[in-house]
C-alpha cells in the first residue's frame, strides 16, 4: 500500500498539529463542509489528504521534524491515478480506434492546460493555498491541485472509487469528448505546418526559465524575430504555449496572408 506520511507525518499528528483551526471548517455540520460536498460531488473520510491536496508548496507547511508538506507527491500519485483511469475508459468507450487516436485523446484529457480549466469548472480552485503573486506562476497551480486531489480521493476512498468518481462525475458532466476529439492542441505541430507551407525559417529555443526556478522559457522565431514566447513545467509544454503564441500574433497581423491559423 502507498504510504504518503512517514511515522512522524501520521494522519493523526497531522490533525494534532495543523488542524486544530480547521475542526469546525471540516466538521460535518459547517456549511464549508457541505460547500465541499456540493462542489466535489462528495464527502471525504479523511479531509487531511485534502487539506495537503489543495496546499502549494510556496504555501508548504513543516513539522516538527523539518518534514515538509505540500501537494508534490500527492500530485504525482494523482497524475499516476488519472493516467491509468483515463486510458481504461478510452479503450472501452472506443473500441474501435487505434492507439495513435487514444493516445492523442488521452493526451489532450490529461494535459496541464486542459486540467488547469477543468480544475476551475468543478470549482476546486476556491480550496487551493497559494503564496504565489506573480499571475505566470500561477498558470499551473490549479492543473497541479486537480492531480494532488485525485490522487488524495484514491488515498480516502480508494481505486474503484476514483475512477467511478472520474468517470461517472468528472467525464459524464464535464467533459465534451465530441469536441475535444474535433480540436486539435498541437500548435507546434500547427506552426510548424505553417512555416513550412510558406517556406519561413524558424526555430525554437527553450531554455531554463531565469526568472521561475522549476519551469523553461521557450522562444518562436520566424528568422532573427521572436513572434511568440512561452512558459512551462516541461521544455514541451513551453514550446507548445510560445507556438500557440506565435499563431495568434500572426494571426492578428496575418502574416503570409493567412487569415487564421488556429
Amino acid at each position: 500500500m502507498f504510504h504518503l506520511f512517514s511515522e512522524n507525518l501520521s494522519s493523526n499528528n497531522l490533525k494534532n498539529k495543523f488542524l486544530l483551526p480547521f475542526k469546525l471548517v471540516f466538521s460535518p455540520k459547517s456549511s464549508f463542509y457541505r460547500t465541499v460536498k456540493s462542489t466535489l460531488g462528495f464527502y471525504p473520510n479523511d479531509h487531511v489528504f485534502y487539506l495537503i491536496a489543495f496546499t502549494h508548496r510556496s504555501a508548504s507547511l513543516t513539522d516538527n521534524s523539518g518534514n515538509t508538506l505540500n501537494n508534490e507527491r500527492l500530485e504525482f500519485l494523482g497524475d499516476a491515478v488519472l493516467n491509468t483511469v483515463v486510458a481504461d475508459f478510452l479503450f472501452q468507450k472506443f473500441p474501435g480506434e487505434d492507439e495513435g487516436f487514444l493516445t492523442q485523446m488521452r493526451s489532450k484529457m490529461v494535459s496541464r492546460e486542459y486540467l488547469n480549466g477543468l480544475a476551475k469548472k468543478i470549482g476546486l480552485t476556491k480550496f487551493i493555498v497559494s503564496h504565489i503573486s506573480r499571475p505566470s506562476g500561477k498558470k499551473n497551480i490549479y492543473g497541479d491541485a486537480f492531480e494532488a486531489f485525485i490522487g488524495a480521493v484514491y488515498l480516502d476512498k480508494g481505486y474503484v472509487f476514483s475512477r467511478n468518481y472520474i468517470v461517472n462525475y468528472l467525464i459524464k458532466n464535464y467533459i465534451d469528448l465530441n469536441q475535444m476529439e474535433a480540436t486539435d492542441n498541437n500548435f507546434k505541430s500547427q506552426f510548424i505546418e505553417w512555416a513550412q507551407k510558406y517556406k519561413k525559417d524558424f526555430s525554437f529555443e527553450t531554455d531554463n526559465d531565469p526568472d521561475i526556478p522549476g519551469q523553461f522559457i521557450s522562444y518562436v522565431k520566424i528568422g532573427n524575430t521572436v513572434t511568440g514566447t512561452g512558459i512551462g513545467y516541461s521544455k514541451k509544454e513551453a514550446e507548445q504555449n510560445a507556438a500557440e503564441r506565435a499563431l495568434l500574433n500572426m494571426q492578428e497581423k496575418s502574416y503570409g496572408r493567412q487569415k487564421s491559423f488556429i
